[in-house]
């Protein structure tokens, strides 16, 4: 959303080629998803176009979604409707990929360290996040209370 060819600026100037008065979002009140993914996954988390590839990695339904060139396309045919649909479906995009994000089950390229890192935070959280490390930690845990339990209570 950065680019000045496809990002918030762009909108503006179209809706402005298109006769409207947009309304200017300040920078520090916009969120740029993209940023927020390379952060939490690393920068190789996906190939380009980020956008797409997330699309099919995490296997969502394209329906009326248009790329770059696609929207160009019916813009030029006066296609109005598709690009209707094709922004109707982008933001259903954004809500799914940001929901798979926040419950920590989007599927990217990226390696369980270039997300979690390999400090002990890291490894906690990483072993949180996975199921069976919860089991052989629950396995352990009960395995120790039985232990001590022995040896506390004769």
């Amino acid at each position: 959303m950065r680019d000045i060819n496809f990002g918030f600026k762009a909108i503006e100037h179209r809706f402005e080629v298109l006769g409207g008065h947009p309304e200017i979002i300040t920078d520090n009140n916009k969120i740029d998803i993209a940023r927020l993914f390379i952060d939490k996954y690393g920068v190789t988390y996906v190939g380009h176009p980020r956008m797409e590839n997330l699309i099919y990695l995490n296997h969502i339904q394209p329906k009326d979604y248009l790329n770059g060139a696609q929207e160009a396309e019916a813009f030029e045919q006066k296609e109005y409707i598709k690009l209707h649909q094709s922004t109707l479906r982008k933001v259903d995009v954004f809500a799914n990929l940001l929901e798979r994000a926040i419950q920590n089950t989007l599927t990217t390229n990226s390696k369980w360290h270039q997300i979690y890192g390999v400090s002990p935070q890291g490894l906690f959280e990483y072993a949180q996040s996975n199921w069976l490390f919860q089991v052989i930690g629950w396995i352990i845990t009960l395995i120790l209370g039985a232990v001590l339990g022995k040896l506390i209570l004769p």
